[in-house]
């Protein structure tokens, strides 16, 4: 009797899980390449700003295009269910805000916010365990000397990761921020 299914199933087409993912993948590499026509792509030799993104989008798109072709025997697509579908909508509505969010209250409070929503309501960790999660992570202690020492690069004093007078070098010091 379930072989007579998947028969029918077959046998009535219908796009597969897999055809359908490989067309989203086609679908963004032509997105990448609309977008990367503003910059020059230059050469093999001397490649442009728009060389390294074009060849990511061909690869893309040639990726999309074998998991579409060669998708035939995955499930099918109108036989999917979606148990996470309410969560995964929850999670990038709170994407967007965290978009809008950035700019107007700030980078750590953002932060901040986003621990406390995913991890005591998506995740319901704990209340001691969001908090101190959340202190740890958008906390200034770790990030201010041991960040730009790790990354070997200055942050400069416009970022809140700068060292502190206190930790035993002047930001007026040459030298300052070498490893």
């Amino acid at each position: 009797m379930t072989g007579a299914k998947e028969g029918d199933a077959q046998a009535a087409g219908g796009l597969r899980n897999d055809q359908v993912s490989g067309g989203v993948l086609i679908a963004l590499a032509l997105v990448v390449v609309w977008f990367n026509r503003e910059f020059p792509v230059g050469t093999l030799a001397d490649p442009g700003p728009g060389y390294v993104p074009l060849l990511l989008a061909c690869a893309l798109g040639a990726i999309g295009l074998l998991v579409a072709v060669l998708g035939s025997r995955s499930q099918s697509f109108a036989e999917t269910e979606w148990p996470e579908a309410t969560r995964a909508l929850i999670i990038m509505a709170a994407c967007v805000a965290a978009t809008f969010a950035l700019e107007r209250i700030g980078y750590r409070l953002t932060t901040a916010a986003f621990l406390v929503f995913f991890l005591g309501v998506i995740e319901r960790k704990h209340p001691l365990t969001v908090v101190m999660g959340t202190q740890k992570l958008t906390s200034d202690g770790e990030c201010r000397y041991s960040t730009s020492r790790w990354m070997g690069v200055p942050l400069g004093q416009a970022l809140a990761c700068v060292p502190r007078e206190d930790e035993g070098q002047s930001l007026s010091q040459p030298g300052a921020w070498e490893p």
